[in-house]
């Protein structure tokens, strides 16, 4: 009898084993086994703890230091500087236009071709108006003279006065009309006003021109310069002849120009000013319209504390940075309130808080607390 329930109780044991396991009764077995666990961890922990304690033979393990970099606070100069963006500017970017109308027969330059002021680029036709001239000219000979010869007669008391009249009249009149057809007859050129080179000509020859058509831009690559506006703010901080670092992204240029120009009226729809800085341009690589990166210095401190401004930590309190002092005990990390005031690149200016030859942690920041033991590398 014993036998057969020995035989049953192994086949309900063995079909208890091949049974499919439940989800929920596998989790809270799971649980169990990490509470146990959890329990059994405490009391190893406790039992190191005591024997440690009761062990005097037992060397204790070194303690692993953060390492830390330090600088030792000293005054030095320290710059801020406003950056913005302008355009550069020709000081003579001029587009020449016809001032009388007449047909394209001599186009004396060609684009990028550098010209004087005073000289002829583009001729018109004047035969007419050539004509005219020579036709006024000796009219003009004639009243002249006639003029000269009754101006003595009547110095004479020869003749009479209105006859005087009558020649001086003509010879003003004629002097105004051979005036008047020789600014005609220059007006048929097309005259460079400044030096430069020629950027653009919009006639070909032939063309029919009239009076007011853009025929040709002349710029001064020489002479450049770049226009900005700066806030309000800075009316006392930025005057005329105050050195500017200039870069040009577009061709990698970097060089130090001088303000020539700060305006004087505040523009009032966004409270800014006008500047103007010079653009040396000797290789003439640079040309209008040229994105420019200004940099005005706006505030200098020759004795400041100066710290990275990644070393500047803030909290509820205010800003922070950790600092390093020698004690019996080691290097021990301090924590220093401070006031910062500007901030420029990757600088912080410390105002107040903190005094000359102080240890500032520069490296390693992140990683310390007050009161804490690190290492000085």
């Amino acid at each position: 009898m014993k036998k057969v329930i020995y035989i049953l109780s192994a086949i309900s044991l063995f079909a208890a084993c091949n049974q499919e396991p439940d989800l929920a009764e596998l989790q809270e077995e799971l649980g169990t086994a990490q509470e146990e666990m959890e329990t059994l961890q405490g009391t190893i922990d406790s039992l190191e703890m005591r024997i440690a304690k009761l062990d005097t033979n037992r060397v204790a393990e070194p303690v692993k230091l953060v390492p830390v970099k330090v600088r030792a606070l000293a005054k030095q100069n320290f710059e801020h500087f406003v950056k913005v963006s302008g355009l550069v500017s020709s000081k003579q970017n001029v587009m020449l236009s016809a001032e009388g109308n007449g047909r394209v027969i001599a186009i004396e330059a060609q684009e990028g071709d550098p010209v004087r002021a005073g000289q002829v680029i583009i001729r018109l036709e004047n035969d007419f108006i050539a004509n005219q001239l020579s036709e006024v000219r000796s009219a003009y000979k004639l009243a002249k003279t006639t003029f000269e010869r009754r101006a003595r007669l009547w110095k004479d008391s020869v003749g009479s006065e209105i006859e005087y009249l009558n020649a001086e009249t003509n010879f003003l009149a004629a002097k105004d009309r051979l005036g008047q057809v020789r600014a005609q007859l220059e007006n048929t050129k097309i005259i460079a006003p400044v030096s430069g080179v020629v950027d653009n000509i919009n006639v070909n020859k032939g063309e029919f021109v009239g009076v007011g058509t853009p025929v040709v831009r002349i710029v001064d690559l020489r002479n450049l310069e770049i226009e900005t506006d700066l806030s309000e703010n800075y009316l006392r901080a930025i005057k005329k002849g105050d050195p500017v670092q200039v870069e040009i992204p577009a061709l990698g240029l970097s060089q130090e120009e001088k303000i020539i120009f700060t305006s004087q009226f505040i523009n009032p729809a966004n409270r800014s000013f006008t500047v103007k800085v010079a653009l040396d341009n000797e290789n003439e690589l640079i040309k209008p319209n040229l994105l420019a990166e200004l940099s005005f210095m706006d505030y200098k401190n020759d004795s400041a504390f100066v710290v990275p401004a990644i070393a500047v930590k803030k909290d509820l309190k205010g800003n922070y940075v950790y600092t390093v002092v020698s004690d019996d005990k080691g290097n021990v990390v301090k924590k220093r309130y401070i006031t910062t005031g500007y901030s420029f690149s990757d600088k912080s200016e410390i105002t107040s808080g903190l005094n000359s030859g102080e240890q500032v942690i520069i490296a390693g920041f992140n990683e310390v607390s007050e009161g804490q033991e690190v290492s000085v590398q």
